[in-house]
């Protein structure tokens, strides 16, 4: 007799209750309940998990538990009275860093921690999980919704399987739990002992799982199933996706998001992970992995995107990114606003989504750049905005920085050469030349916002004013012009050109410049664009000339 008959059978004996109860205060409790059990029946029946809407953080909707809460307080009480009858410990280590357990609960938590389980993979739909006490005490933790007695789909196995594959690669020690730490759960940890050790067959995982948790098993179709899946599996292994990673960036942010991130990546990809240091170079690691590798995804702030960048320029291999640093500019532009909002959803959603696009990159004195190399203003606000600061204060370092570059006002008396015209002496406060940059980036915008695949760069110059209400008129009319794009020319200190190649030199010795966020020194400066030298994973709906 299946699940879903114990349900029709539980719903026939509530449905008289209504009958019973049409003139008395009980008629909308017992609605309730066969209401509550109808939908269980449904789910069940039509093996549709997602019904349950509970999310891979475990969480179930708030409108769910309305609904199902008669459901819900009769489930908790038979799996607690069933932990209280089990034979076995709610909590048995299987193999090294990895445990099975039955429905856990808050109360759990410590012996969690006296067991070093820093990770939490719940393959059940039918109750909410313990996302919030885990994230409180940084566990990580991971829903794969099953209803009970059932199986994963291939998909779904997949996901969990990757995740104790980088969990481990973590050094983390993983519990999996169902309700009762019986079947599903069983299957999951069965399947992983069968993905580490190809001989090993689904008689001989269970074997081994029975050795260690006297009351785990499988049902026929559980076992049928297991077997199916895992010739599947072996036959088509996943993508992989290595990540190079930052743990620094944004002032620590990937420790804020990196259950988020390989949660939403297992998904779809076998996940390697690679931390940078201090002294790591970026980009030699990067030409390292891109040897072997489709894809490189960076994971930190514009200048760990850009060093990884630099090693995939002109070669096949995809960049991706997961924008953590304080600015995300190019996450912005092409992400979009939503980067702003949600980056972290919004970036995974484009990895996972595989869209390519070309798009064109720039070199300064031989260094790669994806959005701006600046002179003046630009480079005096990002010398301002230094590490300490942007940690404490965000992306107001940099307001501050501006503002103070502003009313500073240096002159700079520069010589400026165009392509192939001839060389300009000029007195300027700011020089931007882009290749990408947001409507954020106020000193970028003389032509509206840059175009990234256009194989032209936009020269933003604004010439050196006494006045300190100049200077910040200027700045206004920038502002407005990447609102409202263009306007009528008239006289400004502001001009705008596009190009490919800019050379400037400077009087001073040497010359104080800023490329994607990182301030540099040089004699002169020589930029040239690289047309479509960049395959780069972006959403379906960014623009084009």
């Amino acid at each position: 007799m299946s699940t879903a008959h114990y349900y029709l059978v539980l719903l026939l004996f509530t449905l008289p209750l209504i009958i019973l109860n049409l003139n008395n205060l009980m008629l909308l409790p017992s609605i309730w309940l066969s209401a509550s059990i109808a939908c269980v029946y449904v789910a069940y029946a039509l093996d549709r998990p997602g019904l349950f809407r509970k999310r891979t953080t475990g969480q179930v909707p708030f409108y769910i538990k309305a609904l199902l809460l008669p459901y819900f307080i009769g489930a908790q009480l038979y799996n607690a009275w069933q932990r209280y009858q089990d034979s076995v410990p709610p909590v048995q280590e299987v193999k090294d860093n990895l445990f099975l357990a039955c429905r856990l609960f808050p109360s759990d938590i410590p012996m969690l921690q006296s067991k070093q389980v820093d990770a939490i993979l719940d393959v059940t739909a039918e109750f909410d999980g313990l996302n919030w006490s885990a994230e409180e005490q940084g566990l990580y933790y991971l829903n794969i919704p099953i209803l009970d007695h059932q199986t994963p789909s291939e998909t779904q196995l997949r996901h969990a399987l990757n995740w104790i594959t980088v969990m481990h690669q973590l050094n983390k020690k993983v519990v999996v739990h169902c309700a009762l730490g019986r079947g599903r759960s069983v299957f999951v940890v069965a399947a992983y002992l069968m993905l580490q050790d190809p001989s090993l067959s689904v008689d001989d995982a269970m074997q081994f799982i029975n050795s260690k948790r006297q009351t785990a098993r499988l049902n026929r179709y559980q076992h049928h199933r297991l077997k199916a899946l895992m010739h599947d599996l072996r036959d088509t292994p996943g993508s992989r996706l290595d990540l190079i990673i930052n743990p620094v960036s944004g002032g620590g942010k990937w420790h804020l998001y990196d259950n988020q991130v390989i949660g939403l990546l297992c998904s779809k990809y076998t996940l390697v992970l690679h931390f940078t240091e201090q002294d790591t170079d970026v980009a030699a690691l990067a030409v390292e992995l891109s040897q072997d590798a489709e894809r490189l995804i960076a994971c930190g702030g514009d200048g760990t995107l850009t060093a990884v960048a630099h090693a995939l320029v002109n070669s096949e291999c995809k960049l991706g990114f997961i924008p953590l640093g304080t600015a995300n500019a190019l996450a912005h532009v092409l992400l979009g606003i939503r980067s702003k909002v949600d980056p972290i959803s919004s970036a995974c959603e484009v990895l996972l989504s595989e869209h390519y696009i070309q798009i064109d990159t720039m070199t300064c004195n031989g260094e790669t750049g994806l959005l701006v190399a600046a002179f003046g203003f630009e480079a005096q606000m990002i010398e301002h905005a230094n590490r300490g600061e942007k940690n404490r204060s965000g992306q107001l370092a940099y307001i501050s920085g501006f503002i103070n570059a502003v009313s500073d006002g240096q002159k700079q008396r520069v010589t400026l050469r165009i392509d192939n015209q001839p060389a300009q002496s000029l007195d300027i406060a700011s020089l931007a030349v882009a290749n990408a940059a947001p409507i954020t980036t106020v000193l970028a915008q003389g032509g509206g916002e840059p175009d990234y695949q256009d194989g032209l760069l936009d020269l933003t110059l604004i010439h050196h004013e006494p006045e300190s209400a100049s200077r910040a008129l200027s700045v206004a009319q920038l502002i407005a012009t990447g609102v409202s794009g263009p306007s009528a020319t008239q006289e400004s200190a502001v001009s705008h050109t596009r190009c490919q190649r800019v050379t400037l030199h400077a009087d001073s010795e040497q010359i104080q410049y800023s490329i994607d966020g990182e301030v540099k020194s040089a004699d002169s400066l020589n930029i040239e664009v690289n047309q479509a030298s960049l395959w780069i994973m972006a959403p379906e709906s960014t623009h084009s000339s």
